[in-house]
């Protein structure tokens, strides 16, 4: 009983000791990039008094997982810029506010990391800009508008990464990028030429033109970092093409304003070995009958003949005058490093799971989102290029929740609905799956040089030790360089006398501010990429 009373005493103590010390580091990190002056969130998360204030609302907020808004399973599958509070996270955030949220020492609070205030990779070399303000009325409604930008590329013109800028972040909600090599969009947008854009609720509103015409080049959500293609990867945006720019603005009582703008950053053809390719997925077929759910497991197609057949299931189906008849080709005809996905329903949409099975019949998680929010999507990428072996079938479960007196079928309007899945890939080549696609990210590889790299403790406090091989070590120095979460460069250093055998080495971080880091290692061209944490 006397031990009984002791483990209670001292868990009541630790209870009892949680200031605002800790939650500052969780709340600064995970939540203040949207929830401060001029962002997206509708109230501040910049000091004690801010957070305090509104500590119930937070750990109702947290503890439901609604906030911070993240889709996808984190247990399924690692992703890009994953922004999800832990377990014991949210348990530091309920324990401070069920014991009144004392503030504790403010100078032993986290300090607010930097947040970009122009490009978060640099100067672009093209900017798409409104020609002027767009003007959202304060009705209480969404309003979802594609602006289009003509490009006037006389040529094909590679990118490795565009940025979306938004000029009204509390107005701008998310957004969606495409490139229109058809002039469809130019010509909706003409229908209205004395309103800016046209509008567009599920996609672009591009009737009559082909899915496999789309070309899918990015897009925006709060907290969410452009994807940069590095190396020897880039996309191509066709000559003459638009750019289509969907934003939803979202719903506000006060009229507001926006100019928001898209940047571009190119590089020349010579430099792209690897053109990010995009294979559209998409059923065409899609009928969800009135008062039911409806579950649709789906293959990716791989038609010979006619790629048309690739948006439709196993059918058959009566289109107009053909018999069709999909998914017959599901198998992979070649391996695939993939890069990106983007699944995407409307308002009836309910669950996405998208997953490769090889011929081995082992299964690859891809994503899942197990609740749909048809106002928190976007695009998802791996932290890895991800291995899908020749043979492998890619497989999708979305499920539809229609509790109307009426059908639904395939369409972009708000009255329709939509099984939407493109994907980004490149042919594999050996050693893709150790390619980071995040900041300070290459795609170029060549022998693996740097062996065994581990880094300790995790996380660091002041010091971070480095423990490594060199294989087949020449007289080059071994360069090692930190990242912060947006890509910009804190830490270099040479690493001079180096041996084939077992190396250490150890860096004084007691500078950096406490975060997420990417620490990358160069060795003879060779380049091997480890995340750490700040505390």
């Amino acid at each position: 009983m006397f031990r009984l009373i002791l483990t209670l005493l001292f868990l009541t103590l630790i209870s009892y000791s949680q200031t605002f010390e800790q939650v500052s580091d969780i709340i600064y990190n995970k939540c203040t990039s949207c929830h401060r002056p001029g962002e997206s969130g509708p109230m501040s998360f910049t000091n004690y008094n801010e957070v305090a204030s509104l500590g119930n609302m937070i750990e109702y907020v947290t503890q439901s997982g609604y906030m911070p808004p993240w889709p996808p399973d984190q247990e399924y599958s690692t992703l890009l810029d994953e922004h999800f509070l832990t377990d014991s996270e949210k348990q530091i955030i309920s324990d401070w506010v069920s014991n009144g949220m004392p503030q504790g020492d403010p100078i032993q609070e986290a300090e607010i990391p930097f947040f970009s205030e122009g490009s978060a990779i640099g100067e672009p070399d093209y900017v798409f800009e409104l020609e002027e303000e767009y003007f959202i009325e304060g009705n209480n409604l969404d309003d979802y508008r594609v602006f289009v930008f003509p490009t006037n590329f006389t040529e094909d013109t590679y990118i490795k990464a565009i940025e979306f800028r938004p000029d009204n972040r509390e107005a701008v909600h998310h957004a969606l990028i495409m490139a229109d090599v058809t002039g469809t969009g130019a010509s909706q947008d003409a229908e209205s030429p004395d309103v800016l854009g046209y509008e567009a609720f599920g996609g672009f509103n591009l009737e009559g033109v082909s899915p496999n015409d789309y070309v899918f080049l990015g897009g925006y959500a709060p907290g969410m970092n452009p994807i940069v293609w590095s190396g020897n990867l880039g996309m191509k945006i066709p000559a003459g093409a638009d750019i289509l720019c969907q934003i939803h603005y979202a719903p506000s009582s006060i009229d507001e304003w926006d100019k928001s703008s898209i940047n571009l950053f190119t590089k020349p053809a010579s430099e792209v070995e690897r053109e990010v390719q995009m294979k559209m997925w998409l059923r065409l077929d899609l009928d969800i009958p009135a008062n039911t759910e409806t579950t649709i497991e789906a293959c990716l197609n791989f038609s010979n003949s006619n790629p048309f057949l690739d948006f439709f299931g196993p059918g058959p189906y009566q289109f107009f005058d053909n018999v069709i008849v999909g998914e017959q080709n599901c198998e992979l005809p070649e391996a695939w490093s993939l890069l990106g996905i983007l699944p995407h329903s409307h308002l009836m949409g309910k669950s996405w799971e998208v997953y490769a099975e090889t011929p081995s019949g082992e299964n690859i998680p891809i994503i899942k989102i197990p609740d749909w929010d048809f106002d928190w999507q976007g695009f998802y990428y791996p932290e890895y290029m991800q291995y899908i072996p020749v043979g492998s079938r890619i497989e999708a479960i979305a499920k539809y929740d229609n509790t109307n007196d009426f059908d639904m079928s395939w369409g972009e309007l708000t009255t329709d609905e939509m099984f939407f899945c493109p994907i980004y890939y490149v042919p594999y080549e050996e050693g893709d799956e150790n390619i980071y696609l995040g900041p300070g990210q290459s795609s170029f590889v060549t022998e693996s040089v740097v062996q065994n790299l581990e880094l300790y403790p995790s996380p660091a406090l002041d010091y971070l030790e480095l423990s490594f091989t060199i294989n087949n070590f020449t007289d080059n120095n071994t360069l090692v360089k930190i990242f912060d979460i947006s890509g910009k460069e804190v830490y270099k250093n040479e690493l001079n006398q180096l041996t084939n055998n077992n190396n250490s080495y150890i860096i004084d971080i007691k500078r950096l501010k406490k975060g997420q880091y990417l620490l990358e290692m160069i060795s003879n061209n060779d380049k091997v990429v480890k995340k750490f944490t700040k505390q």
